[in-house]
């Protein structure tokens, strides 16, 4: 599993950065218009056996020399399959959302990942003492060592399969605050992740209205969750639609039935102009020139 990972340490000059150096290609950005990257964000893509994630904004226990609390983020590309890392990435999104909804579960892999980036790692980041991937790796390594003390992972799975049987197949999206529909969301991670489906999990916290919604691509499943303030999206799933609305379609209909005479009739006065235009050169070019 590769990974980049954002992070400060505690002293003023040790800024935000990407470790271990700045991605060439930051492919969540694509996001921007409907994600504040300043604030948690979870993105998830898969297709032709890879995958890979965005986990925005995962607190840690570290502050900086101000007080402030100093964040995580991670951008990780995998292979599909059974894998600690896979397995790490599915718990870490599941915690991020529940947190981020209101209803926490037990931060095991934010736990791990928050030992392992200590003060002294992170430090050491800086200095070039030690690797990011390394550090990413032991996380993992915890978290999966630990599993046979979660006597509750075995069940997950069903426990999720019983919540999303009522979810629609296609692509959706609801509100956070929904609990099947988180369920949803996390059953769709895992089986991005495990390379079972092609498509899109996104969390996103910058979505204002339906019509901003990402679509779909063709052959792809996307499920969205809406972090959005107030009541724009409701806890229940709605379908999304992989074209545009009728409202739009119905809108350039009437623009164009609209302009459709005024541009006829533009049409047949420019051919009568050039018409008379031409006619009178042919005759010019008949006549014989006077002495």
């Amino acid at each position: 599993m590769r990974a980049h990972v954002l992070t400060r340490g505690r002293r003023r000059q040790e800024d935000y950065a990407y470790f271990p150096q700045a991605p060439e290609k930051r492919w969540w950005e694509e996001y921007g218009e409907c994600a504040d990257f300043d604030y948690p964000v979870l993105l998830v893509e898969a297709g032709d056996g890879r995958w890979r994630a965005y986990v925005g904004g995962v607190p840690t226990s570290r502050d900086d020399v101000t007080g402030t609390p100093i964040r995580l983020s991670l951008a990780l590309e995998g292979s599909c399959g059974e894998e600690p890392g896979t397995a790490f990435t599915a718990s870490l999104i599941e915690e991020r959302a529940g947190d981020q909804a209101g209803a926490p579960t037990a931060p095991e892999a934010a736990a791990c990942l928050d030992r392992v980036f200590d003060e002294e790692a992170v430090a050491g980041l800086f200095a070039d003492r030690c690797s990011a991937e390394a550090l990413l790796d032991a996380a993992v390594q915890a978290y999966a060592s630990s599993a046979v003390e979660r006597p509750g992972t075995s069940s997950s799975a069903k426990t999720l399969s019983g919540k999303v049987s009522s979810l629609p197949e296609g692509s959706w999206v609801a509100a956070l605050c929904g609990e099947e529909a988180r369920a949803g969301f996390h059953a769709h991670v895992r089986a991005l992740l495990a390379g079972t489906v092609p498509g899109r999990a996104l969390l996103l916290n910058s979505l204002g209205r339906y019509e901003e919604v990402p679509r779909p691509r063709s052959g792809e499943r996307l499920i969205v969750l809406a972090d959005s303030a107030g009541e724009r999206f409701r806890p229940d799933p709605v379908a999304i639609q992989g074209k545009a609305s009728a409202r739009a379609v119905s809108a350039r209909a009437s623009g164009w039935r609209a302009w459709t005479p005024a541009a006829a009739a533009g049409c047949v006065a420019v051919a009568v102009l050039a018409w008379r235009v031409c006619s009178r050169r042919r005759r010019l070019r008949g006549r014989t020139p006077r002495p």
